[in-house]
């Protein structure tokens, strides 16, 4: 009888979110908000599919008196006679997922903020947001009193 990995799906869906990940980054970048909604309704479900397969995973490994640290994969895959080359990629690719969606909210960050600056500008009512000649951000003056004799 032929098993299949217990990582496969996870592995799969790994990768899935990782092509998501990267789909959602052009679209930030060409700003196609139709098509952005369809990943990030895409990338949820996979986040979904992905937490159900880890707490699958963990109560294997839990009902064979392992602890769920990483550490611990690589045991209990060799005790069950399963390759270990997929703990590894799959490691790899949640790390590639986890700087793609770093990228992204950065990249999502800078178009809030450009969003929100653009908004003040048309509402006639901009923050401050560089000094002036006296190192103040705004007109009226400060005092401070660092001690007194």
């Amino acid at each position: 009888m032929n098993v299949p990995h217990p990582l496969k799906t996870l592995c799969e869906q790994a990768t899935l979110l990782m092509d998501l990940l990267l789909r959602e980054r052009q679209t930030l970048v060409h700003n196609d908000l139709a098509m952005l909604a369809e990943i990030t309704e895409r990338k949820e479900s996979c986040i979904a599919q992905l937490i159900e397969r880890e707490l699958e995973l963990k109560d294997l490994l839990s009902r064979s008196g392992l602890s769920e640290k990483p550490e611990d994969m690589p045991v209990w895959l060799e005790r069950q006679r399963f390759a270990i080359t997929p703990w590894y990629q799959l490691r790899a690719t949640l790390g590639v997922i986890r700087d793609l969606n770093s990228v992204n909210g950065s990249i999502i960050s800078r178009a809030e903020r450009n969003t929100h600056r653009l908004l003040e500008i048309l509402t006639g009512q901009p923050s401050v947001t560089t000094y002036r000649h006296n190192g103040l951000h705004s007109q009226k003056s400060m005092t401070r009193t660092y001690g007194c004799a």
